[in-house]
């Protein structure tokens, strides 16, 4: 795993997989910045935008556009940590999301990192997340991490984790190019 120093934040962004090729997949992405070159690699990513749109989305752009995503989020040299949840078919996706952040928060944890900034999706979900984090304080398995949300459209730095997701989704359905441009920027957990 490439090593990154100094304070950093965990940004994350969930997707669930194609449900025709790869059904019951739940994909949980946390790309590791550090907070200084936030702004810098803010950026980045409002440049990446097309015109005109409140947000940067994988799922709306065309290949030509993804490779340049992609290939533009690893020329930034973060760190980014997915956990996968796959062959749960019987499970509900809030069961998949609260199994991943149970592996996710605990190993950002191992990487300093403390400050978790994920995708709102409303203040009922937003709530089971922090809901989640005070379990696995309860449970000793981690200290201080903080979580916060934010509205995906308002904050560019969510398109990051968004793209890993997509990218690791394409490589689960059989195309495994962009995922290959992250090298070994990527860690990925099966659970």
């Amino acid at each position: 795993m490439t090593q990154i120093t100094g304070s950093c934040r965990g940004w994350v962004d969930e997707s669930g997989s194609n449900e025709s090729l790869d059904p019951g997949s739940y994909i949980l992405a946390a790309t590791i910045c550090p907070i200084d070159i936030e702004t810098s690699v803010r950026e980045t990513m409002i440049r990446l935008s097309p015109h005109g749109s409140a947000k940067l989305h994988w799922h709306d752009e065309d290949d030509p556009h993804r490779r340049t995503i992609i290939t533009a989020v690893s020329e930034l040299h973060l760190i980014h940590l997915v956990v996968v949840r796959a062959h749960h078919l019987d499970e509900r996706p809030e069961r998949r999301r609260r199994k991943c952040l149970e592996q996710l928060i605990p190993q950002l944890e191992t990487l300093s990192v403390t400050d978790l900034v994920l995708e709102s999706r409303g203040r009922a979900d937003n709530k089971k997340d922090v809901d989640m984090l005070n379990a696995l304080r309860s449970q000793h398995r981690v200290t201080a991490s903080l979580v916060r949300h934010e509205i995906g459209r308002r904050e560019p730095l969510l398109a990051i984790p968004d793209a890993v997701c997509g990218a690791v989704t394409a490589m689960r359905i059989g195309n495994s190019s962009y995922r290959s441009i992250l090298g070994e920027q990527l860690t990925m957990i099966e659970i």
